[in-house]
This record gives structure tokens, sequence and C-alpha cells, in this order.
């Protein structure tokens, strides 16, 4: 439900905007992202410690999938950005006394509106839905614990975007970086996109880059309670098309 509400949050808005006069430009990205994991994942009273290297994480991806969809003018942008995340990470302790595992599925969802503020800055406002399903466990010796959940959250972001041309005018850098959750959803989530991007084409363009999406979330009480503190960041590159 708080999926769809994000999704017509982007949708209704570039809808009505497409109404209105000016030329209206799309383009969808599919990119891949070598993402290193780290924080703490809490259930009930477990919490086990994740330490995800970008080289783990590929070893522990079992599925993934990522794109994003942009609508913009001259004025104003609406982009819906989706990552899936199924993940299956184990570490051993010292002298295999100890070792933990965790298994995460992870939907993000980004909605964002755009307003330029000038030919190269916007202000954002974004909507970012978080779904966890999460399985931890913890072993010391021959004893071992575990503990699974779901949670599911909406942060309201904002943020400004930076894009520049250079070079012959077929390359551009971007920065963008958001920071909300203000207690709504998580206690705090940021957000930092940085990115090459190089138009080949009117319609075909491809980009490398970096980003990094933190929250702090944490919610329930007793064997109920689940707090994630996690940070990913990692490179990506991606196509683009437009039309």
């Amino acid at each position: 439900a708080m999926a769809a509400a994000i999704a017509l949050a982007v949708a209704a808005p570039a809808a009505h905007a497409q109404q209105q006069p000016g030329p209206w430009k799309q383009t969808a990205f599919l990119y891949g992202m070598g993402a290193a994991i780290d924080g703490n994942a809490t259930i009930g009273n477990l919490t086990v410690p994740v330490d995800v290297s970008i080289s783990d994480m590929f070893d522990a991806l079992k599925m993934g999938a990522m794109a994003a969809y942009r609508v913009e003018n001259e004025e104003w942008s609406f982009e819906g950005d989706l990552t899936y995340m199924n993940l299956g990470w184990r570490a051993s302790g010292s002298r295999g006394l100890a070792g933990a595992s965790v298994d995460v599925d992870q939907l993000t969802l980004m909605g964002t509106v755009g307003r330029r503020i000038n030919r190269n800055l916007e202000a954002l406002f974004s909507l970012t839905y978080f779904d966890l399903s999460s399985e931890l466990k913890l072993g010391i010796l021959q004893q071992s614990r575990s503990a699974s959940g779901d949670a599911s959250w909406v942060d309201p972001m904002v943020g400004l975007q930076y894009v520049v041309p250079f070079g012959t005018g077929k390359w551009s850098y971007s920065l963008r970086a958001d920071y909300g959750g203000f207690g709504v959803g998580s206690n705090q989530t940021w957000h930092v996109l940085t990115a090459f991007r190089r138009q080949n084409t009117e319609r075909f363009g491809w980009f490398v880059g970096y980003r990094v999406l933190s929250y702090d979330y944490e919610d329930g009480s007793g064997s109920g309670f689940q707090r994630y503190d996690l940070t990913q960041q990692g490179p990506m590159a991606g196509i683009n098309i437009s039309f």
C-alpha cells in the first residue's frame, strides 16, 4: 500500500505536468551497483554486526535489479528509482568459535520531484519507501540464536542536485545529496549520488558513478523490537535511453 502511494505521488504530478506547455524529455536508466554494507541489525535482543565488502557482496548477492525513470523539462523533473537486493552473508568468528549470518531481502523505491533553481541546480523533495525482510543468526561455541523480522517505512527527504556539462558537451557531471527521515519513518536517512555521464547520441548514453545510502530505523519493543543501522555504498555503472 505504501509503495502504491509513492508511485501515485510520482506519477500524478508527472501526468499533470505533461499537460502543461514545454518540451518534456523522458529517460530510462538501467544500472548495476557493487555495494559494501556495514552497520548493525537488531531483532529482539539479538544484534548482529554487518560488514560486507564489495567483493563479499558479489559472493553474497543472490539476486539484484536496479532501474530508474525520469521525466523533465526546463523547470520540473519527476523521477522514480527502484532497487532490489537479495543478500545472504556468512561470517566465521575467530578460531571458529563464533559465527554470524544475515539474510536480507531489501526493496527501495525512491520517488523524487525536482524544481530547477537555475540551469545547473535543482531543489529536490523525495519520498523513499523501504521494505526489509531479514533473518539473523549468531552462534557461539555449541549454542546458536536466531531471529527474523519484516519492516517497512516511508521517509520524506529533501535535497539538491547539481549537474554541469563539460568537454564537448556530450559529457556531464552530477552530484546529488538528500537528507531525511526526521523521525517520520526512520530516525534519519541520507543519500549521496555522484556520476559522470556521456551522451553518445540523442537517445543513448552511459554513466559511471558512486552511491551511498544510509538509514537508521527502529520500531517495536521486546521480542518485536527491530533496528537497522546500515550504510550501503559502492560504484555503479549503467546505460540510459531517452525518448
